[in-house]
């Protein structure tokens, strides 16, 4: 029995090592060709007919033999021949490892566009390779030959060639391809490719290159350095050495330099790239002693931002009379610092040319919110007097402000319609608000007739006076030639159905700042009746329109505000008056009520949410809500109640039997059962169902059917559905626009936002299916913001439920727009604002409205709420290490103005996260022009000895003002000079005016000056290190493009390098050309958003692409250790895929989960995934205010590498085990393959010999039967 047993198991043993063998032995004779793929491809588009070529390439370690191999494609369906082309210089078929080979139609027309190509060139044949279409490579033509590959390639769109990516993965995914930026690479390393393509590639050494501007300068005279311009073309350079007579200097990439002494200098730049290569330049530049004016170049270019806060206010351009009176221009200071205006100039405008003429120097400093009035004291007039161009140039020659007026046009602006107006005596032309530059002059000045020299602009509307016909006095008549914007005026309280013997009045409020004349102003009626206004209306005041032109109806109508020019500056709507939406109508005040705004002015073009019921009527006076019924109790159906019973569902048109199935559904959101008995449910109508009975747990449904409440809702015309609480007090509302669909339901979705559904959900969770799979749309914003501060609006979580792609568009209520998933808007103006998102799938849209309330800073809780102008307080002096014990540091404040001021409740401290701040207590105060010390025994703050800062905050932390300084010296104070610049002094002066004893210089160099926080110092970092910063600081880094802007987000993309990387934002988008694996170095400042640190860029100069090298690969890493270190990074993660929603997936590394976001430019299709897929993700980690998230960038991100085995199915395998046949055939089975091996290595070895062995041994088993 043994010996059968033995017998039977040699048997299975020798017939699996037999197949085993033949199935080892055919994958080591196709191994290594497996290993020569195709590369790139110039089809039609990128090349004519027989002009066309296909690259392939030996990714693999062993030579590989072409000879007899086919080339084919899907037009003709043929496999066409190789052969060696004749004027190839390589003249063999040996492909061997990381070497290219190319296949052409026409080997002539070929070598005739690159002669000296020097790889395999194999000449085939064939009609055409379309745009798109298919190709293969096969071993041969006979049937046992085979595909090495065969796949699709995609169309290009500019004509140039297709080059695969990774080499690794399948040449059918078209994701795997990307067009080449402008040309091609044929035989050489792909532009589109990942690092280990190729990995024996030699490394190209960098080049070195040296900018400055110029090359003969003067003792003392600013030297600008730039070596950005050096280069790596396989990689990054990663440090710049700069050496002065041999002795290194700087090891930054841009600098500046002076030198102190004169002589010939020989400066030598050297560059190193990651793998050690090296690149050097040199220039010898000439310093001499000489006295000479530099003058400002004509031609520099304007930026968007004001580095300086300086900006041209008011001008004067043709006044009464040269010699009495004379051209002035006005300049203003409106940053929180002193700038030095000494050496700065003021030019005009040189017709038909870029360049401009020099019209006055200026030479003192300005004070922060100051104003400057510079006189042009010339003999004749310099300022033309229909339009031109005037210029303010820093001491260094560039512009730092420039207004055109008039007709000015120049070859580098030829549009007149953004020029700021013209005007001549007795008036001015002067910014609307002082000190604001939005870039269009248009919108930022206005003629005004009342001009103010060294002071606060008053915009006052001129009056145009048609002059007399005739000999006679004639008549005259006034016309308001100013523009206005919508709701500079608005319509604040009207009373539409007065009490008996009263009158219909109309109350206006003035927003603005100035003195508005209504002449020609009117107010219109739903019936077109127009009230022509008269007089003026004051700054911030009211205007009563006392018994306004036809009839207000009582049920509802309309109220047009327009200014003389026509245009419509405020509308409100109330009632039953049908504008095309009613749902956002004003209530009916009927008599005795008025309508008011629930705040003076404030206006978010919501008449539903903007004006309110009161019976205190305040004409020309402050709205005052208040209302009680004839019982004397409040009403407060004008106010939401906030609650957790929410309207949930309703279903007003039901196949069928209307009066039987329509329903209201209502759920209970909070934590708290609720007793909703006495509670009321309405429509639209002023039917009311009173609730007898119903008790709502946390999280349960209740549903109201029509049979019961008696409330028909309506199938055309839109509805309305509220909850009210016992005392009458609107819980919830919702309303519907349009017409119902039969058998559709309407739902409140998981954002808030309300869609059309097929799926009916009565006391159920809501689906959202079918026809109704509009984008449901979330917003992340905060409703409360600060004026003039950058608020982040967040709809990234928006999904599609059909996965379409989604276009995003944002009113801001302000008469400003934008486009994007996440966007950043800037309110000027105190208010109330509707801001609303519409989201557009291409079939379906959603919208969405937020309201937010625009405060100032100091109306925050938390805030500042003193009397004092703190804004104008200085940082005089600063002593950070003083001889001995640093027990002696202190700060000194300034008070520059002839007020005193209160600084209670505002704190001193030094840099983020350092000392704890010190409040200043109750009753602090700084009398005028007084220098007031704070020491470190009082305030407990201690400076460091080599770079710190000191900032005054408000309350809740905003910075007031803030100076940084760095290089310390022991025993010095850092102090402001009366030109307001920062230097180091040995003249200690507490409490008094600062005296400047200038350190001893050190020969050959200058004293570095700190900067105030109207300059900030450029810090040259890493990616590494930049979350060492602080935030505001303005950085220099270097990194590679992991993702393009447009991919995870419209205003972001991310740079990394091997272990760091970082979030690169810009908010008005205006990227240059980026692609990914572009080496960029970025100059911009240090911000934070959702607790993600990213670098914030102003304008596209702020980033240069200097390289592009491989692709970036992540890095990876076990998600128990992911955190900062690795925020903004490239990482790739291996795991379970544990949970699948709409937009997101959990993957489980077995020590930790992370979120994996699907963001909608990346094109992630999450149907290809089940929860139990084992993948490797690739992408970009990143920080939202609760969580890290994993963001692929496309779908190649996402790898499936196999799939978890079912617990099930363990157990039942566990069970088995214990079945002695199974452990039979498991046995073996594993002798079967673990033999196999080895004969398949031992016959790919020995040959024939192998057989002869085999007969032997199958001979002596059998024989001992």
């Amino acid at each position: 029995m043994k010996k059968q047993f033995f017998v039977s198991i040699s048997f299975v043993f020798v017939v699996s090592a037999l197949f085993m063998s033949v199935f080892l032995f055919s994958s080591f004779v196709h191994g290594a060709d497996n290993d020569i793929v195709i590369t790139e491809i110039c089809p039609y588009g990128c090349a004519d007919s027989n002009y066309q070529w296909v690259e392939i390439f030996n990714k693999g370690n062993e030579d590989v033999d072409l000879s007899g191999w086919r080339f084919w494609e899907i037009k003709s369906g043929k496999n066409h021949f190789l052969n060696i082309s004749s004027k190839s210089k390589k003249q063999e078929f040996i492909l061997h490892p990381n070497e290219y080979a190319i296949i052409v139609e026409n080997d002539d027309n070929f070598f005739g566009q690159y002669p000296d190509f020097d790889s395999l060139v194999l000449d085939s044949t064939w009609d055409d390779l379309g745009s798109s279409g298919s190709v293969g490579l096969k071993t041969g033509g006979g049937a046992s030959d085979y595909f090495v590959e065969q796949f699709s390639y995609k169309a290009t769109e500019n004509n140039h060639s297709l080059e695969r990516i990774d080499y690794s993965q399948t040449a059918s995914d078209g994701n795997n391809w990307q067009e080449h930026p402008d040309s091609n690479t044929v035989g050489q390393k792909n532009y589109w490719s990942v690092s280990d393509n190729n990995p024996l590639t030699e490394n190209i050494l960098p080049t070195a290159k040296i900018v400055t501007n110029g090359t003969n300068f003067k003792v003392g005279e600013e030297i600008n350095f730039d070596g950005s311009q050096s280069s790596d073309s396989d990689g990054q350079i990663v440090s710049y050495n700069w050496l002065l007579d041999n002795s290194t200097f700087s090891t930054s990439s841009i600098f500046s330099y002076s030198f102190s002494s004169s002589g010939q200098y020989d400066i030598k730049l050297k560059v190193t790239d990651e793998q050690n290569g090296v690149g050097n330049d040199n220039l010898v530049l000439n310093v001499v002693n000489e006295n000479t004016t530099s003058t400002p170049s004509t031609n520099s270019t304007s930026t968007n931002d004001n580095y300086y806060g300086v900006v041209i206010n008011e001008f004067v351009s043709d006044p009464s009379s040269i010699g009495i009176d004379k051209e002035w221009i006005e300049i203003y200071n409106s940053s929180t610092s002193t700038v030095d205006l000494k050496d700065w100039e003021l030019h005009e405008g040189v017709k038909g040319s870029t360049s401009t003429r020099k019209i006055a120097t200026l030479d003192n400093p300005l004070d922060n919110e100051s104003f400057l009035k510079i006189t042009l004291d010339f003999s004749s007039g310099k300022l033309n007097n229909d339009g031109d161009r005037i210029v303010l140039y820093n001491n260094l020659g560039n512009i730092v402000d420039q207004v055109r007026y008039g007709n000015w046009k120049d070859p580098d602006d030829e549009n007149v319609s953004d020029n700021a107006p013209v005007t001549s005596d007795p008036n001015s032309v002067a910014r609307i608000v002082d000190g604001q530059n939005t870039g269009n002059n248009k919108n930022d000045f206005a003629v005004t007739s009342e001009p103010t020299p060294s002071g606060l602009n008053i915009i006052k509307v001129i009056e145009n006076v048609s002059p007399s016909s005739g000999g006679g006095s004639g008549n005259s008549s006034e016309v308001n030639n100013k523009s206005y914007n919508a709701r500079d005026i608005v319509i604040n309280e009207f009373v539409s159905d007065p009490t008996d013997g009263g009158d219909e009045f109309v109350e206006l409020f003035n927003n603005t700042a100035e003195i508005i004349d209504l002449a020609s102003w009117k107010l219109d009626d739903g019936s077109e009746t127009e009230t022509v206004l008269v007089g003026e209306i004051d700054a911030k005041g009211f205007f009563v329109i006392e018994k306004p032109k036809g009839n207000l109806n009582n049920a509802g109508d309309l109220l047009l505000l327009t200014d003389p020019s026509g245009k419509e500056i405020d509308k409100v709507v109330y009632g039953s008056w049908d504008d095309g939406n009613i749902f956002d109508n004003a209530p009916v005040a009927s008599d005795p009520y008025s309508l008011i705004r629930k705040v003076d002015g404030q206006d978010a073009d919501n008449d539903y949410y903007d004006f309110v019921i009161t019976d205190t009527i305040t004409k020309n006076a402050k709205n005052i809500f208040s209302i009680t019924n004839e019982d004397g109790e409040q009403i407060n159906e004008n106010i939401v109640l906030q609650s957790n019973i929410i309207v949930n569902e309703v279903f007003p048109n039901p196949k069928g039997s209307d009066s039987e199935d329509e329903f209201i559904e209502l759920f209970n959101n909070g934590q708290e059962t609720v007793d909703l008995k006495d509670w009321q449910l309405s429509d639209s109508t002023k039917k009311k169902y009173t609730i007898k009975q119903g008790i709502l747990k946390p999280g349960d449904y209740l549903v109201f059917k029509r049979s019961m409440t008696g409330i028909a809702l309506n199938n055309t015309g839109g509805d309305e559905v509220k909850i009210y609480a016992k005392n009458g007090s609107v819980v919830d509302r919702v309303s519907y626009p349009g017409s119902a669909e039969e058998d559709m339901s309407y739902v409140k979705t998981n954002d808030g936002s309300w869609v059309w559904s097929i799926k009916v959900t009565a006391g159920t969770k809501n689906l959202v299916e079918g026809k109704s799979a509009a984008p449901i749309i979330a917003i992340d914003a905060d409703i409360e913001v600060a004026v003039n501060e950058w608020a982040t609006f967040d709809a990234s979580d928006t999904v599609s439920p059909d996965n379409k792609k989604l276009a995003f568009n944002w009113d801001f209520g302000d008469g400003t727009d934008d486009e994007g998933a996440s966007v950043e808007h800037k309110f000027l103006k105190e208010g109330v604002y509707s801001v609303t998102l519409k989201v557009d799938d291409g079939t379906n849209n959603s919208k969405k409205e937020i309201i937010v309330t625009v405060k100032l800073s100091s109306d925050f809780v938390g805030g500042y709420n003193g009397k004092s102008n703190v804004s104008v307080l200085n940082i005089s002096e600063i002593l950070p290490n003083p001889v001995g014990s640093d027990t002696t540091e202190f700060i000194e404040l300034y008070n520059p103005t002839d007020e005193d001021l209160d600084i209670s409740g505002l704190k001193l401290d030094d840099e983020e996260g350092g000392s704890k701040a010190y409040t200043f207590p109750d009753n602090t105060n700084i009398l005028a022009h007084e220098y007031k010390v704070f020491g470190r025994q009082d305030t407990k703050l201690a400076l460091n000895n080599t770079s710190d800062s000191v900032r005054i905050l408000y309350p809740d932390g905003t910075i007031v003002t803030e100076i940084r300084f760095d290089d310390v010296f022991e025993g010095a104070s850092y102090v402001r000079d009366s030109e307001g610049q920062w230097l180091w002094t040995s003249m200690v002066t507490p409490g008094v005016e600062n005296f400047v004893t200038v350190l001893p210089e050190v020969k050959g160099s200058k004293i570095i000056k700190g900067k105030s926080n109207s300059v900030k110092p450029v810090i040259n970092t890493s990616l590494t290190k930049v979350r060492d910063e602080d935030i505001g600081d303005v950085v220099f880094v270097t990194g590679t493009i992991a993702v393009e802007p447009g991919v995870l987000g419209t205003q972001f993309f991310y740079i990394v390098n091997e272990n760091s990387g970082v979030q690169i934002y810009m908010y008005s988008k205006d990227f240059p050309k980026l692609e990914v694996g572009d080496v960029v170095e970025v100059t911009g400042e240090i911000a934070e958003s959702g607790n993600e640190t990213r670098i914030k860029l102003s304008q596209k100069s702020d980033i240069k692409v200097v390289g592009h090298i491989d692709l970036p690969q992540g890095q990876v890493v076990e998600l128990a250790n992911v955190g900062e270190s690795y925020e903004g990074s490239l990482l790739k993660v291996n795991g379970e895929i544990t949970e699948i929603k709409t937009s997101y997936m959990y993957v489980d590394d077995g020590t930790e989960e992370i979120k994996v976001y699907f963001k909608a430019g990346a094109v992630i299709k999450k149907d290809v995934f089940r929860e139990g897929d084992l993948v490797v993700v690739t992408g970009l980690l990143h920080q939202t205010k609760t969580e890290y998230q994993l963001l692929p960038r496309t779908q190649n991100d996402i790898m499936k590498t196999g799939v978890t085995e079912d617990f099930v199915t363990k157990q039942e395998q566990a069970k088995n085990q214990d079945n002695a046949d199974m452990v039979e055939k498991y046995l073996t089975a594993t002798a079967g393959g673990v033999t196999a091996i080895f004969f398949g290595l031992f016959a790919k070895n020995s040959g024939g010999k192998f057989w002869e062995k085999v007969r032997g041994f199958l001979r002596k088993i059998f024989s001992k039967k």
